[in-house]
Protein backbone atom coordinates (compact mmCIF):
# COMPACT_ATOMS: atom_id res chain seq x y z
CA UNK A 1 0.00 0.00 0.00
CA UNK A 2 1.18 3.54 -0.68
CA UNK A 3 0.45 6.97 0.70
CA UNK A 4 0.62 8.90 -2.58
CA UNK A 5 -3.09 9.05 -3.41
CA UNK A 6 -2.59 6.87 -6.49
CA UNK A 7 -5.84 5.99 -8.17
CA UNK A 8 -6.58 2.29 -8.68
CA UNK A 9 -6.11 0.79 -12.13
CA UNK A 10 -9.02 1.77 -14.38
CA UNK A 11 -11.98 -0.58 -14.81
CA UNK A 12 -14.52 -0.70 -17.65
CA UNK A 13 -16.93 2.15 -17.01
CA UNK A 14 -20.57 1.38 -16.32
CA UNK A 15 -23.29 3.99 -16.88
CA UNK A 16 -23.07 6.69 -14.21
CA UNK A 17 -26.56 5.93 -12.90
CA UNK A 18 -25.55 2.29 -12.28
CA UNK A 19 -22.38 3.39 -10.53
CA UNK A 20 -24.37 5.68 -8.23
CA UNK A 21 -26.79 2.86 -7.40
CA UNK A 22 -23.87 0.58 -6.59
CA UNK A 23 -22.18 3.26 -4.50
CA UNK A 24 -25.28 3.98 -2.40
CA UNK A 25 -26.25 0.30 -2.13
CA UNK A 26 -22.80 -0.56 -0.82
CA UNK A 27 -22.92 2.37 1.60
CA UNK A 28 -26.29 1.26 2.98
CA UNK A 29 -25.19 -2.36 3.38
CA UNK A 30 -22.06 -1.48 5.33
CA UNK A 31 -23.74 1.27 7.37
CA UNK A 32 -26.51 -1.11 8.45
CA UNK A 33 -23.83 -3.68 9.36
CA UNK A 34 -22.05 -1.04 11.44
CA UNK A 35 -25.16 0.12 13.27
CA UNK A 36 -26.62 -3.35 13.78
CA UNK A 37 -23.45 -4.96 15.09
CA UNK A 38 -22.69 -2.05 17.43
CA UNK A 39 -26.26 -2.17 18.77
CA UNK A 40 -26.47 -5.96 19.00
CA UNK A 41 -23.15 -6.16 20.83
CA UNK A 42 -23.99 -3.26 23.15
CA UNK A 43 -20.91 -1.39 21.99
CA UNK A 44 -21.97 2.15 22.89
CA UNK A 45 -18.52 2.91 24.36
CA UNK A 46 -16.48 0.63 22.15
CA UNK A 47 -16.86 -2.44 24.36
CA UNK A 48 -16.96 -4.62 21.24
CA UNK A 49 -15.39 -2.01 18.98
CA UNK A 50 -12.54 -4.21 17.76
CA UNK A 51 -15.03 -6.76 16.44
CA UNK A 52 -17.32 -4.07 15.00
CA UNK A 53 -14.37 -2.40 13.27
CA UNK A 54 -13.15 -5.71 11.83
CA UNK A 55 -16.62 -6.55 10.48
CA UNK A 56 -16.97 -3.12 8.85
CA UNK A 57 -13.50 -3.22 7.27
CA UNK A 58 -14.15 -6.69 5.82
CA UNK A 59 -17.62 -5.65 4.60
CA UNK A 60 -16.29 -2.50 2.95
CA UNK A 61 -13.47 -4.39 1.24
CA UNK A 62 -16.04 -6.93 0.07
CA UNK A 63 -18.34 -4.23 -1.36
CA UNK A 64 -15.39 -2.57 -3.10
CA UNK A 65 -14.33 -5.91 -4.57
CA UNK A 66 -17.86 -6.92 -5.60
CA UNK A 67 -19.01 -3.67 -7.19
CA UNK A 68 -15.74 -2.36 -8.63
CA UNK A 69 -13.88 -5.60 -9.39
CA UNK A 70 -10.57 -4.57 -7.85
CA UNK A 71 -7.97 -6.83 -6.29
CA UNK A 72 -7.65 -6.90 -2.51
CA UNK A 73 -4.55 -4.68 -2.62
CA UNK A 74 -6.15 -2.19 -5.00
CA UNK A 75 -9.31 -2.12 -2.87
CA UNK A 76 -7.30 -1.47 0.29
CA UNK A 77 -5.46 1.39 -1.44
CA UNK A 78 -8.69 2.83 -2.81
CA UNK A 79 -10.24 2.76 0.67
CA UNK A 80 -7.32 4.63 2.20
CA UNK A 81 -5.66 1.89 4.22
CA UNK A 82 -2.13 2.82 3.15
CA UNK A 83 0.50 4.66 5.17
CA UNK A 84 -0.52 8.28 5.90
CA UNK A 85 1.45 11.31 4.80
CA UNK A 86 3.25 12.84 7.78
CA UNK A 87 1.74 16.27 7.14
CA UNK A 88 -1.79 14.99 7.52
CA UNK A 89 -1.00 12.91 10.57
CA UNK A 90 0.66 15.82 12.38
CA UNK A 91 -2.29 18.06 11.55
CA UNK A 92 -4.66 15.47 13.01
CA UNK A 93 -2.51 15.14 16.14
CA UNK A 94 -2.49 18.91 16.70
CA UNK A 95 -6.26 19.15 16.25
CA UNK A 96 -6.84 16.19 18.59
CA UNK A 97 -4.78 17.82 21.35
CA UNK A 98 -6.68 21.09 20.87
CA UNK A 99 -10.01 19.30 21.16
CA UNK A 100 -8.96 17.37 24.25
CA UNK A 101 -7.98 20.62 25.99
CA UNK A 102 -11.64 21.66 25.85
CA UNK A 103 -12.55 19.23 28.65
CA UNK A 104 -10.06 20.38 31.34
CA UNK A 105 -10.72 24.01 30.35
CA UNK A 106 -14.46 23.43 30.81
CA UNK A 107 -13.84 21.78 34.19
CA UNK A 108 -11.65 24.68 35.29
CA UNK A 109 -14.22 27.32 34.30
CA UNK A 110 -17.09 25.41 35.91
CA UNK A 111 -14.95 24.37 38.91
CA UNK A 112 -15.92 20.75 38.36
CA UNK A 113 -13.90 17.60 38.77
CA UNK A 114 -13.21 15.29 35.84
CA UNK A 115 -12.62 11.56 36.04
CA UNK A 116 -12.36 8.79 33.49
CA UNK A 117 -14.98 6.13 32.82
CA UNK A 118 -14.15 2.79 34.53
CA UNK A 119 -12.05 0.60 32.27
CA UNK A 120 -11.29 3.51 29.93
CA UNK A 121 -7.85 2.20 28.93
CA UNK A 122 -9.39 -0.94 27.40
CA UNK A 123 -12.18 1.01 25.74
CA UNK A 124 -9.73 3.24 23.86
CA UNK A 125 -8.85 0.49 21.37
CA UNK A 126 -12.47 -0.41 20.71
CA UNK A 127 -13.49 3.21 20.28
CA UNK A 128 -10.68 3.85 17.81
CA UNK A 129 -11.66 0.78 15.79
CA UNK A 130 -15.40 1.55 15.87
CA UNK A 131 -15.64 5.35 15.80
CA UNK A 132 -12.38 5.97 13.95
CA UNK A 133 -11.50 3.21 11.51
CA UNK A 134 -14.98 1.76 10.82
CA UNK A 135 -16.70 5.08 10.10
CA UNK A 136 -13.81 6.60 8.17
CA UNK A 137 -13.21 3.63 5.88
CA UNK A 138 -16.89 3.83 4.94
CA UNK A 139 -17.49 7.57 4.66
CA UNK A 140 -14.08 8.85 3.60
CA UNK A 141 -12.36 5.86 2.01
CA UNK A 142 -15.39 4.41 0.25
CA UNK A 143 -17.85 7.27 -0.32
CA UNK A 144 -15.70 10.39 -0.59
CA UNK A 145 -12.78 8.51 -2.16
CA UNK A 146 -14.99 7.20 -4.98
CA UNK A 147 -16.35 10.65 -5.76
CA UNK A 148 -12.98 12.37 -5.42
CA UNK A 149 -11.43 10.14 -8.07
CA UNK A 150 -13.93 11.64 -10.51
CA UNK A 151 -14.45 15.23 -9.33
CA UNK A 152 -12.68 18.25 -7.77
CA UNK A 153 -12.47 18.36 -3.98
CA UNK A 154 -15.41 20.61 -3.09
CA UNK A 155 -17.72 19.06 -5.65
CA UNK A 156 -16.89 15.59 -4.32
CA UNK A 157 -17.33 16.71 -0.70
CA UNK A 158 -20.74 18.26 -1.42
CA UNK A 159 -21.94 15.27 -3.43
CA UNK A 160 -20.83 12.93 -0.65
CA UNK A 161 -23.12 14.80 1.75
CA UNK A 162 -26.20 13.46 -0.08
CA UNK A 163 -25.76 9.70 0.49
CA UNK A 164 -24.19 10.54 3.86
CA UNK A 165 -27.43 12.21 5.02
CA UNK A 166 -29.53 9.36 3.60
CA UNK A 167 -27.80 6.65 5.63
CA UNK A 168 -27.81 8.77 8.79
CA UNK A 169 -31.60 9.10 8.58
CA UNK A 170 -31.63 5.55 9.92
CA UNK A 171 -30.52 7.02 13.25
CA UNK A 172 -34.03 8.45 13.69
CA UNK A 173 -35.29 4.86 13.98
CA UNK A 174 -33.00 3.95 16.87
CA UNK A 175 -32.48 7.27 18.71
CA UNK A 176 -34.75 10.02 20.10
CA UNK A 177 -35.17 12.56 17.30
CA UNK A 178 -33.36 15.50 19.02
CA UNK A 179 -30.28 13.32 19.55
CA UNK A 180 -30.51 11.86 16.04
CA UNK A 181 -30.85 15.35 14.53
CA UNK A 182 -27.90 16.71 16.50
CA UNK A 183 -25.80 13.71 15.50
CA UNK A 184 -26.77 14.15 11.85
CA UNK A 185 -25.96 17.88 11.77
CA UNK A 186 -22.63 17.37 13.51
CA UNK A 187 -21.71 14.50 11.19
CA UNK A 188 -22.50 16.57 8.07
CA UNK A 189 -20.45 19.52 9.38
CA UNK A 190 -17.48 17.29 10.20
CA UNK A 191 -17.54 15.57 6.81
CA UNK A 192 -15.78 18.56 5.19
CA UNK A 193 -12.76 18.85 7.53
CA UNK A 194 -12.54 15.06 7.58
CA UNK A 195 -12.39 15.03 3.78
CA UNK A 196 -9.60 17.63 3.96
CA UNK A 197 -7.70 15.47 6.46
CA UNK A 198 -8.18 12.48 4.15
CA UNK A 199 -6.32 14.36 1.44
CA UNK A 200 -3.69 15.81 3.75
CA UNK A 201 -3.00 12.22 4.77
CA UNK A 202 -2.24 11.28 1.18
CA UNK A 203 -5.61 9.69 0.51
CA UNK A 204 -5.58 7.61 3.72
CA UNK A 205 -8.16 7.40 6.48
CA UNK A 206 -5.79 7.54 9.46
CA UNK A 207 -5.69 11.32 10.13
CA UNK A 208 -9.49 11.69 9.95
CA UNK A 209 -9.92 8.43 11.90
CA UNK A 210 -7.81 9.85 14.74
CA UNK A 211 -9.87 13.04 14.99
CA UNK A 212 -13.15 11.14 14.56
CA UNK A 213 -12.11 8.86 17.43
CA UNK A 214 -11.36 11.87 19.65
CA UNK A 215 -14.66 13.59 18.80
CA UNK A 216 -16.73 10.51 19.63
CA UNK A 217 -14.54 8.91 22.26
CA UNK A 218 -13.49 11.73 24.58
CA UNK A 219 -17.02 12.67 25.60
CA UNK A 220 -17.83 9.00 26.28
CA UNK A 221 -14.83 8.50 28.54
CA UNK A 222 -14.80 11.81 30.43
CA UNK A 223 -17.04 11.95 33.52
CA UNK A 224 -17.71 15.41 34.96
CA UNK A 225 -19.24 15.75 38.40
CA UNK A 226 -22.47 17.56 39.30
CA UNK A 227 -24.74 19.56 37.03
CA UNK A 228 -21.77 20.44 34.81
CA UNK A 229 -21.93 16.90 33.52
CA UNK A 230 -25.17 17.81 31.76
CA UNK A 231 -23.62 20.87 30.13
CA UNK A 232 -20.38 19.32 28.91
CA UNK A 233 -21.95 17.35 26.01
CA UNK A 234 -23.36 20.60 24.57
CA UNK A 235 -20.03 22.40 24.90
CA UNK A 236 -18.21 19.42 23.43
CA UNK A 237 -20.59 19.21 20.48
CA UNK A 238 -20.11 22.92 19.74
CA UNK A 239 -16.32 22.62 19.96
CA UNK A 240 -16.37 19.51 17.77
CA UNK A 241 -18.42 21.32 15.13
CA UNK A 242 -16.14 24.38 15.00
CA UNK A 243 -12.53 23.49 15.84
CA UNK A 244 -12.02 20.84 13.11
CA UNK A 245 -12.42 23.56 10.46
CA UNK A 246 -9.01 24.82 11.53
CA UNK A 247 -7.53 22.05 9.36
CA UNK A 248 -8.29 24.21 6.32
CA UNK A 249 -5.47 26.49 7.48
CA UNK A 250 -3.19 23.71 6.25
CA UNK A 251 -3.52 23.76 2.45
CA UNK A 252 -3.66 20.66 0.34
CA UNK A 253 -0.73 20.33 -2.00
CA UNK A 254 -1.20 20.39 -5.73
CA UNK A 255 0.30 16.92 -5.94
CA UNK A 256 -2.64 15.74 -3.87
CA UNK A 257 -4.90 17.09 -6.53
CA UNK A 258 -6.52 15.30 -9.54
CA UNK A 259 -8.56 12.28 -9.15
CA UNK A 260 -9.49 12.93 -12.80
CA UNK A 261 -6.07 11.91 -14.06
CA UNK A 262 -5.44 8.18 -14.31
CA UNK A 263 -2.41 8.29 -12.00
CA UNK A 264 -3.09 10.89 -9.32
CA UNK A 265 -5.76 12.99 -7.77
CA UNK A 266 -6.03 16.49 -9.15
CA UNK A 267 -6.00 19.80 -7.40
CA UNK A 268 -9.11 21.93 -7.38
Amino acid sequence: MTSSFVAPSPQPERPESIQWLQLVAGLLVVFVALQWTASALGSDRGQAGLLVGLIVVIATLGVERLFFQRSFTASADALGLGFPALRGFLTAMALSVLLLLVIPLFAHVRQASVSLFPGWSWLLFGLFAQAGIAEEILFRGYLFGYLRRRRPFWQAALLAAGPFVVVHLLLFITLPWPIALAALLLAVALSFPFAHLFELGGGTIWPSALVHFVVQGAIKLAVVSGESGLTLPLVWMAASAVLPFLVFLVPRRRSQGSFHAPARVSAE
